[in-house]
């Protein structure tokens, strides 16, 4: 397993988590893609499954990195600002690393900031991937049409950093 660099961030969290807010930059396939400016103008995408998640993957230009994260409306156990193990398990690779509780509203989930370049490479070419959470949660997130996405998030960022 690789170790991910992922950090929590105790004292921002990012404001993409709830892009109900931000306005739509594009979109590709099931993924909305949006600008967050409280992140640098950050690009990210996100997509909502049918149980209700919330997953959100994207740039954080102003910590020059990036993060993931994924809510639920269900998971009422998730305490804001609580500190958690994370892992990404894609077909041939996992990573693993710390993520934030983040409770917003009748969101709850987590962020996890990182700076490894490897994983958005992983995101774009796998087809799925498991997210295992520190409460035992298990999410299977689709990733067929996130190489697009991944290419319209760059493209966005493109035009913020012109």
């Amino acid at each position: 397993m690789k170790k991910l660099m992922l950090i929590a961030v105790l004292g921002t969290v990012a404001t993409g988590a709830f892009a109900s807010d931000l306005a739509k930059w594009g979109e590709t396939g099931k993924w909305i893609i949006r600008v967050d400016p409280e992140a640098g103008n950050g690009c990210f995408m996100e997509s909502q499954l049918e149980d209700g998640t919330l997953i959100q993957f994207g740039n954080v230009p102003n910590r020059e990195g990036g993060f993931f994260a994924v809510y639920n409306p269900d998971w009422t156990d998730i305490k804001d600002g609580e500190i958690s193990t994370v892992k990404f398990d894609f077909e041939k690779l996992r990573f693993s690393g710390e993520a934030l509780g983040v409770v917003r509203g009748d969101l709850f989930g987590g962020y996890a900031f990182f700076d490894n370049p490897n994983v958005p490479m992983e995101f774009a070419k796998n087809r799925s991937m498991t997210v295992i959470g520190g409460k035992g949660r298990v999410v299977e997130v689709d990733l067929s049409g996130t190489s697009k996405a991944i290419s319209a998030v760059q493209k966005c960022q493109d035009e913020q950093t012109k």
